[in-house]
Protein backbone atom coordinates (compact mmCIF):
# COMPACT_ATOMS: atom_id res chain seq x y z
CA UNK A 1 0.00 0.00 0.00
CA UNK A 2 1.34 3.41 -0.96
CA UNK A 3 2.31 5.48 2.07
CA UNK A 4 0.24 8.64 2.28
CA UNK A 5 1.87 12.03 2.82
CA UNK A 6 0.74 15.22 4.49
CA UNK A 7 2.08 18.74 4.75
CA UNK A 8 1.19 21.03 7.63
CA UNK A 9 1.87 24.66 6.72
CA UNK A 10 1.24 27.13 9.49
CA UNK A 11 1.97 30.61 10.70
CA UNK A 12 2.26 31.07 14.46
CA UNK A 13 3.30 34.15 16.39
CA UNK A 14 2.76 33.15 20.01
CA UNK A 15 2.45 29.37 19.76
CA UNK A 16 -1.35 28.96 19.72
CA UNK A 17 -1.60 27.80 16.10
CA UNK A 18 1.48 25.63 16.48
CA UNK A 19 -0.27 23.65 19.23
CA UNK A 20 -3.03 22.70 16.77
CA UNK A 21 -0.49 21.92 14.04
CA UNK A 22 1.35 19.62 16.47
CA UNK A 23 -1.91 17.86 17.35
CA UNK A 24 -2.65 17.26 13.67
CA UNK A 25 0.87 15.93 13.08
CA UNK A 26 0.58 13.50 15.99
CA UNK A 27 -2.64 11.97 14.67
CA UNK A 28 -1.42 11.84 11.06
CA UNK A 29 1.66 9.92 12.20
CA UNK A 30 -0.57 7.46 14.07
CA UNK A 31 -2.34 6.76 10.77
CA UNK A 32 0.99 6.14 9.04
CA UNK A 33 1.15 9.41 7.10
CA UNK A 34 4.59 10.81 6.35
CA UNK A 35 4.30 14.35 7.74
CA UNK A 36 6.21 17.51 6.84
CA UNK A 37 5.67 20.45 9.21
CA UNK A 38 6.68 23.82 7.80
CA UNK A 39 6.36 27.11 9.62
CA UNK A 40 5.53 30.12 7.46
CA UNK A 41 7.84 32.83 8.74
CA UNK A 42 9.49 35.95 7.26
CA UNK A 43 12.94 34.35 7.35
CA UNK A 44 11.97 31.22 5.38
CA UNK A 45 13.72 31.08 1.98
CA UNK A 46 11.08 29.61 -0.32
CA UNK A 47 13.47 29.49 -3.30
CA UNK A 48 15.92 27.42 -1.26
CA UNK A 49 13.23 25.36 0.49
CA UNK A 50 10.12 25.32 -1.72
CA UNK A 51 6.87 23.53 -0.98
CA UNK A 52 5.03 21.77 -3.80
CA UNK A 53 1.48 21.02 -2.69
CA UNK A 54 1.06 18.51 -5.51
CA UNK A 55 3.50 16.22 -3.69
CA UNK A 56 1.04 15.62 -0.83
CA UNK A 57 -2.21 13.75 -0.33
CA UNK A 58 -3.32 16.13 2.43
CA UNK A 59 -2.35 19.75 3.04
CA UNK A 60 -3.29 21.59 6.24
CA UNK A 61 -2.89 25.36 6.13
CA UNK A 62 -3.20 27.29 9.39
CA UNK A 63 -2.84 30.80 10.73
CA UNK A 64 -3.57 32.98 13.72
CA UNK A 65 -6.29 35.56 13.18
CA UNK A 66 -4.92 39.11 13.11
CA UNK A 67 -7.58 41.82 12.95
CA UNK A 68 -10.03 39.40 11.32
CA UNK A 69 -7.63 38.06 8.67
CA UNK A 70 -4.85 35.46 8.45
CA UNK A 71 -1.32 36.49 9.44
CA UNK A 72 -0.13 38.48 6.41
CA UNK A 73 2.92 36.26 5.87
CA UNK A 74 0.54 33.34 5.28
CA UNK A 75 -1.60 34.99 2.63
CA UNK A 76 1.43 36.63 0.98
CA UNK A 77 3.26 33.31 0.56
CA UNK A 78 0.21 31.22 -0.32
CA UNK A 79 -1.74 33.80 -2.28
CA UNK A 80 0.52 33.98 -5.34
CA UNK A 81 1.36 37.64 -4.85
CA UNK A 82 4.47 39.74 -4.35
CA UNK A 83 7.82 37.96 -4.51
CA UNK A 84 7.12 35.13 -2.10
CA UNK A 85 5.69 31.83 -3.29
CA UNK A 86 5.39 28.44 -1.66
CA UNK A 87 7.25 26.86 -4.55
CA UNK A 88 9.75 29.73 -4.94
CA UNK A 89 9.72 33.03 -6.80
CA UNK A 90 12.32 31.82 -9.31
CA UNK A 91 10.17 28.86 -10.27
CA UNK A 92 7.15 31.14 -10.54
CA UNK A 93 9.00 33.38 -13.00
CA UNK A 94 10.04 30.35 -15.07
CA UNK A 95 6.43 29.16 -15.17
CA UNK A 96 5.25 32.65 -16.05
CA UNK A 97 7.69 32.93 -18.96
CA UNK A 98 6.68 29.49 -20.24
CA UNK A 99 3.03 30.47 -19.96
CA UNK A 100 3.57 33.67 -21.94
CA UNK A 101 5.46 31.81 -24.66
CA UNK A 102 3.04 28.89 -24.90
CA UNK A 103 0.57 28.57 -27.75
CA UNK A 104 -2.53 28.98 -25.61
CA UNK A 105 -1.03 31.30 -23.01
CA UNK A 106 -1.10 28.67 -20.30
CA UNK A 107 0.83 25.66 -19.09
CA UNK A 108 -0.02 22.80 -16.80
CA UNK A 109 2.11 23.43 -13.72
CA UNK A 110 -0.10 22.04 -10.98
CA UNK A 111 -1.19 25.52 -9.89
CA UNK A 112 -4.51 25.69 -11.71
CA UNK A 113 -7.80 26.74 -10.19
CA UNK A 114 -9.92 23.79 -9.04
CA UNK A 115 -13.39 23.50 -10.50
CA UNK A 116 -15.69 20.49 -10.69
CA UNK A 117 -14.24 17.29 -9.27
CA UNK A 118 -14.67 14.15 -11.32
CA UNK A 119 -17.16 12.22 -9.15
CA UNK A 120 -16.23 8.65 -10.08
CA UNK A 121 -13.13 8.17 -7.91
CA UNK A 122 -11.23 9.95 -5.17
CA UNK A 123 -8.26 10.36 -7.48
CA UNK A 124 -10.29 12.76 -9.64
CA UNK A 125 -8.58 16.15 -9.62
CA UNK A 126 -10.06 19.56 -8.99
CA UNK A 127 -10.45 20.54 -12.63
CA UNK A 128 -12.85 19.68 -15.41
CA UNK A 129 -15.15 16.66 -15.32
CA UNK A 130 -13.46 13.59 -16.63
CA UNK A 131 -9.98 14.69 -15.56
CA UNK A 132 -8.44 11.99 -13.38
CA UNK A 133 -5.13 13.26 -12.10
CA UNK A 134 -4.60 13.33 -8.36
CA UNK A 135 -6.81 15.27 -5.95
CA UNK A 136 -5.05 17.02 -3.08
CA UNK A 137 -7.17 17.28 0.05
CA UNK A 138 -6.97 20.31 2.30
CA UNK A 139 -7.71 21.47 5.84
CA UNK A 140 -8.07 25.12 6.81
CA UNK A 141 -7.40 25.91 10.46
CA UNK A 142 -6.86 28.91 12.68
CA UNK A 143 -6.71 30.12 16.26
CA UNK A 144 -8.47 33.34 17.13
CA UNK A 145 -9.07 35.74 20.00
CA UNK A 146 -12.81 36.26 19.87
CA UNK A 147 -12.64 38.05 23.20
CA UNK A 148 -15.59 40.25 22.33
CA UNK A 149 -17.72 38.50 19.70
CA UNK A 150 -16.72 34.85 19.98
CA UNK A 151 -16.44 32.47 17.00
CA UNK A 152 -17.67 35.07 14.50
CA UNK A 153 -14.09 36.33 14.42
CA UNK A 154 -12.72 33.18 12.77
CA UNK A 155 -15.14 32.69 9.86
CA UNK A 156 -13.56 35.22 7.49
CA UNK A 157 -10.08 33.84 8.03
CA UNK A 158 -11.19 30.27 7.35
CA UNK A 159 -12.74 31.36 4.05
CA UNK A 160 -9.56 33.22 3.05
CA UNK A 161 -7.54 30.09 3.83
CA UNK A 162 -9.98 28.05 1.74
CA UNK A 163 -9.19 30.36 -1.18
CA UNK A 164 -5.44 30.09 -0.55
CA UNK A 165 -5.75 26.31 -0.69
CA UNK A 166 -7.80 26.56 -3.88
CA UNK A 167 -5.28 28.64 -5.81
CA UNK A 168 -2.62 26.12 -4.80
CA UNK A 169 -4.72 23.31 -6.32
CA UNK A 170 -5.94 21.90 -3.00
CA UNK A 171 -9.58 20.98 -2.32
CA UNK A 172 -10.72 21.85 1.25
CA UNK A 173 -12.49 19.03 3.08
CA UNK A 174 -12.23 20.33 6.64
CA UNK A 175 -12.00 23.51 8.69
CA UNK A 176 -11.04 23.84 12.33
CA UNK A 177 -10.84 26.81 14.69
CA UNK A 178 -10.44 27.28 18.40
CA UNK A 179 -9.62 30.22 20.67
CA UNK A 180 -6.05 31.17 21.43
CA UNK A 181 -5.06 33.59 24.15
CA UNK A 182 -3.86 37.01 23.01
CA UNK A 183 -0.49 36.76 24.68
CA UNK A 184 1.09 40.03 25.83
CA UNK A 185 -1.70 42.09 24.32
CA UNK A 186 -0.66 45.35 25.96
CA UNK A 187 2.99 44.82 24.98
CA UNK A 188 2.07 44.36 21.32
CA UNK A 189 0.03 47.57 21.36
CA UNK A 190 2.94 49.51 22.84
CA UNK A 191 5.49 48.16 20.37
CA UNK A 192 3.09 48.87 17.50
CA UNK A 193 2.77 52.49 18.62
CA UNK A 194 6.47 53.02 19.42
CA UNK A 195 7.82 51.62 16.14
CA UNK A 196 4.84 52.53 13.93
CA UNK A 197 4.10 48.91 13.02
CA UNK A 198 0.82 47.18 12.27
CA UNK A 199 -0.28 44.74 14.95
CA UNK A 200 0.88 41.54 13.26
CA UNK A 201 4.31 43.00 12.48
CA UNK A 202 4.65 44.18 16.10
CA UNK A 203 3.67 40.76 17.40
CA UNK A 204 6.06 39.03 15.00
CA UNK A 205 8.90 41.37 16.00
CA UNK A 206 8.36 40.64 19.66
CA UNK A 207 8.25 36.89 19.06
CA UNK A 208 11.46 36.95 17.00
CA UNK A 209 13.18 38.81 19.81
CA UNK A 210 12.06 36.20 22.33
CA UNK A 211 13.39 33.41 20.10
CA UNK A 212 16.72 35.09 19.28
CA UNK A 213 17.52 38.45 20.93
CA UNK A 214 20.99 38.43 19.32
CA UNK A 215 19.64 38.27 15.76
CA UNK A 216 21.18 40.63 13.24
CA UNK A 217 17.97 42.61 12.75
CA UNK A 218 18.11 43.93 16.32
CA UNK A 219 21.53 45.50 15.71
CA UNK A 220 19.84 48.32 13.82
CA UNK A 221 17.96 49.46 16.94
CA UNK A 222 19.44 51.77 19.55
CA UNK A 223 20.29 50.29 22.97
CA UNK A 224 17.27 52.11 24.40
CA UNK A 225 14.96 50.61 21.77
CA UNK A 226 16.33 47.11 22.34
CA UNK A 227 15.82 47.53 26.09
CA UNK A 228 12.23 48.61 25.39
CA UNK A 229 11.56 45.54 23.23
CA UNK A 230 13.19 43.29 25.84
CA UNK A 231 11.08 44.68 28.66
CA UNK A 232 7.78 44.28 26.82
CA UNK A 233 8.69 40.84 25.44
CA UNK A 234 9.34 39.64 28.97
CA UNK A 235 5.77 40.32 30.10
CA UNK A 236 4.04 37.13 31.19
CA UNK A 237 0.66 35.91 30.05
CA UNK A 238 -1.13 37.33 33.11
CA UNK A 239 0.15 40.79 32.18
CA UNK A 240 -1.31 40.57 28.69
CA UNK A 241 -4.39 42.53 29.71
CA UNK A 242 -4.84 45.33 32.21
CA UNK A 243 -7.82 43.58 33.78
CA UNK A 244 -8.49 40.14 35.21
CA UNK A 245 -9.95 37.56 32.82
CA UNK A 246 -12.34 36.23 35.44
CA UNK A 247 -14.94 37.85 37.69
CA UNK A 248 -15.00 37.39 41.45
CA UNK A 249 -18.20 35.35 41.46
CA UNK A 250 -19.61 31.86 41.02
CA UNK A 251 -22.63 32.36 38.74
CA UNK A 252 -23.60 28.67 38.54
CA UNK A 253 -22.69 27.70 42.08
CA UNK A 254 -20.26 25.11 40.77
CA UNK A 255 -17.02 26.58 42.09
CA UNK A 256 -16.06 28.26 38.81
CA UNK A 257 -15.86 32.05 38.43
CA UNK A 258 -17.52 33.85 35.53
CA UNK A 259 -15.49 35.00 32.53
CA UNK A 260 -15.15 38.64 31.47
CA UNK A 261 -14.30 37.51 27.93
CA UNK A 262 -16.57 35.73 25.47
CA UNK A 263 -14.80 32.39 25.87
CA UNK A 264 -14.41 30.78 29.26
CA UNK A 265 -10.88 30.19 30.57
CA UNK A 266 -9.69 32.47 27.79
CA UNK A 267 -6.22 33.03 29.19
CA UNK A 268 -5.43 29.30 28.95
CA UNK A 269 -6.66 28.59 25.42
CA UNK A 270 -6.03 26.41 23.55
CA UNK A 271 -6.77 24.08 26.45
CA UNK A 272 -6.35 20.31 26.46
CA UNK A 273 -9.99 20.10 25.46
CA UNK A 274 -9.24 22.15 22.32
CA UNK A 275 -6.31 19.87 21.50
CA UNK A 276 -8.55 16.82 21.92
CA UNK A 277 -11.13 18.33 19.57
CA UNK A 278 -8.41 18.95 16.98
CA UNK A 279 -7.28 15.33 17.19
CA UNK A 280 -10.81 13.95 16.85
CA UNK A 281 -11.50 16.31 13.94
CA UNK A 282 -8.53 15.22 11.83
CA UNK A 283 -8.92 11.55 12.78
CA UNK A 284 -12.46 11.55 11.38
CA UNK A 285 -11.30 13.13 8.11
CA UNK A 286 -8.53 10.57 7.73
CA UNK A 287 -10.82 7.64 8.55
CA UNK A 288 -13.68 8.70 6.30
CA UNK A 289 -11.62 9.87 3.32
CA UNK A 290 -8.60 7.55 3.35
CA UNK A 291 -9.54 4.34 5.22
CA UNK A 292 -11.55 2.93 2.32
CA UNK A 293 -12.22 -0.57 1.03
CA UNK A 294 -9.90 -0.18 -1.96
CA UNK A 295 -7.32 2.15 -0.39
CA UNK A 296 -8.29 4.90 -2.84
CA UNK A 297 -9.51 8.08 -1.13
CA UNK A 298 -13.16 9.02 -1.46
CA UNK A 299 -14.20 11.91 -3.69
CA UNK A 300 -13.99 15.25 -1.81
CA UNK A 301 -17.64 16.03 -1.12
CA UNK A 302 -18.32 16.66 2.57
CA UNK A 303 -16.53 19.41 4.50
CA UNK A 304 -15.94 18.61 8.16
CA UNK A 305 -16.21 21.61 10.49
CA UNK A 306 -15.15 22.02 14.12
CA UNK A 307 -15.30 25.55 15.54
CA UNK A 308 -15.12 26.12 19.27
Amino acid sequence: MEKRSACILYGSLTGNTKQIADAFAEVLAEYNFAVDMIKIAPNHDWDENPVHTENYDLVALGSPVIAGLPYKEVYTVCGLQGKKYLYGYKQYMKDREARINSTFGSISNGKGIPGVVAPAVGTGTPGTKGEFSKTHYGIAFCTYGGSGCGPDECYGTLEVIRELLRVNNVRMVGKFACPGKEVRHNSVEKISTRFKLVIDDAQALMQRYKENPDAEEFQKYTPEEVAYIKKLSSANDEESFSMSMTADNDPLGCGKPGSRMWHYDYNHRPTQRDITKAKIFIAEIIEDYFLTETGDPRPPYSVYTCIS
